[in-house]
């Protein structure tokens, strides 16, 4: 073979190179790429959803410490001030004024504590009344309480709680 046979050769090898293998990468590449870019596609679309969530979550949060920055909520306790000297103590424990604070016990109960100061006008947060409570041999050691009040846009709302004495 003489060097014009074996550039001839070589020329028809390197067209066939180009004409068939060069696209053939391309192709393959080009699936390869665009396969990656799926599962790339995938995760950017879970991490948008859970940013989504996450917004909504933050939201929810938000709106509910703000709901409850507008809440009044009322409790009540038995409190041991001295030796057989107890006193109903009932105070805001919300972030908004409660008005017309109240609380029933049940009428077999009704001698215990004696009922002066309801039904309160208007309770301030973090602020308390107290009632006397007259505990005797037949006072029952636990009973239920259940406080009422109206929010400032004249919503009732009620708890109901065990009191032990």
């Amino acid at each position: 073979m003489d060097s014009i046979e074996l550039w001839l050769k070589f020329k028809e090898i390197f067209v066939d190179i180009v004409k068939y293998g060069f696209p053939s990468i391309a192709i393959l590449l080009s699936i390869l790429s665009f396969r990656d870019s799926r599962k790339a596609n995938k995760i950017r679309d879970r991490l948008n959803e859970l940013e989504e969530k996450l917004k909504r979550y933050a939201i929810e949060e938000k709106e509910k410490e703000r709901e409850q920055a507008s809440k009044a909520c009322v409790d009540a306790r038995i409190v041991n001030i001295a030796k057989n000297k107890y006193k109903l103590k009932v105070w805001n424990s919300g972030k908004a004024t409660a008005y017309n604070v109240d609380y029933e016990i049940p009428p077999e109960y009704n001698g215990v504590i004696w009922r002066d100061k309801v039904p309160y006008e208007f309770l301030e947060p973090g602020k308390s009344f107290e009632e006397h409570v007259i505990v005797h041999m037949g006072t029952p050691r636990k009973f239920t309480i259940t406080t009422t009040w109206e929010g400032e846009k004249g919503t009732k709302y009620s708890k109901e709680q065990i009191l032990t004495v």
